[in-house]
């Protein structure tokens, strides 16, 4: 499946049948983790007690597919935008330095300002050729946030922001091809999760380490909504 083609769950689930995942290996991680600086994403946290609660069966069933790996729950989030990496030289748009740093923290303290905090549930399963993730109802208050912070100067725009992003929480990452139809089967007969409801009044900025597959949240700083 060309994933630039689909540009909502709806049209994700159609396709799925067509899909070919596409895996992340050790190798793939160990690539990724060479370029080196400190990855900025922007993000939710969702690991709500409750909300945990709700989605931990379905990650345990997940674990049984040896195609995919289940997160943890402590990874368990919906990215509002991921921002790039610190650097000592920046050598292309992904790239800042600690002074760049400073300066987005505080454009996106001022982007996001007048942003009421809202409510979100996740009602079913859905899967993207990388992942398999939960769906997100919030009346489209994330894609504002993500096109609120597209408008950042030194935020670059990636092809799954502004018209093509999909808020989702990951729950699990295609490692290999093989049984993806008996996960397929899973998924079409146990698709509705019916987690949350959850209040989101912050995001945060925060850096990981690209070395790990679902690495700890270190947080560099929160916005408050409201």
């Amino acid at each position: 499946m060309d994933e630039s083609v689909a540009n909502d769950p709806a049209e994700f689930w159609k396709q799925r049948h067509d899909l070919t995942p596409r895996t992340t290996t050790a190798a793939d991680i160990e690539d990724r983790a060479a370029n080196g600086g400190r990855h900025l994403v922007l993000v939710a946290d969702i690991t709500d007690e409750t909300v945990v609660s709700q989605f931990e069966p379905v990650l345990t069933a997940l674990e049984r597919f040896d195609c995919i790996a289940a997160v943890p729950p402590s990874y368990l989030h919906v990215t509002v935008k991921v921002v790039g990496n610190v650097v000592e030289s920046p050598k292309n748009d992904a790239e800042f330095t600690e002074e760049g740093e400073g300066r987005i923290v505080e454009a996106v303290r001022s982007a996001i300002a007048g942003v009421e905090p809202f409510t979100v549930t996740f009602p079913r399963l859905n899967l993207f050729p990388t992942t398999v993730y939960a769906e997100v109802a919030d009346g489209g208050r994330f894609a504002e946030l993500n096109r609120r912070v597209c408008d950042v100067p030194d935020v670059e725009a990636w092809d799954r922001d502004g018209e093509g992003f999909v808020p989702h929480a990951t729950l699990g990452q295609f490692i290999d091809t093989d049984g993806y139809e008996r996960l397929l089967d899973h998924l079409e007969a146990n698709r509705a999760v019916r987690a949350g409801p959850l209040d989101v009044s912050a995001i945060e900025l925060v850096a990981i380490d690209l070395a790990e597959r679902f690495p700890a949240f270190e947080t560099v700083e929160r916005f408050d909504l409201g």
